[in-house]
């Protein structure tokens, strides 16, 4: 079942910005709805951004991810990104995580 939850409450969930969520949905990566003034996402849409979130800790590019979006379909997987890309790719992200405000 797909479900829409507040943007906000998706961004605290995955440990991000509505902000960097918001700049997903400019890039098309995600859909977000708006209804009656506030901003929403799909379930569906919050599994996809976690699988971005997850290639930005990988050092993926925008271009990168776009390309990795375009060919990658749910359940989505890391084993194919080094052959989408034609090149290698860390499966570990980095350990640091970005620090919050």
């Amino acid at each position: 079942m797909n479900t829409c939850q507040p943007l906000a409450t998706v961004a605290r969930r995955l440990d991000t910005s509505e902000s960097d969520l918001l700049g997903f949905a400019e890039r098309r990566w995600i859909s977000c709805v708006k209804k009656s003034g506030a901003i929403f996402l799909s379930s569906r849409d919050e599994y996809k951004a976690r699988f971005i979130l997850h290639l930005q800790r990988l050092r993926l590019t925008d271009v990168e991810i776009g390309t990795v979006l375009e060919v990658e379909r749910p359940l989505y997987s890391l084993a194919q990104i080094p052959k989408i890309l034609g090149r290698p790719v860390r499966t570990e992200p980095d350990s640091t995580k970005k620090e919050r405000n």
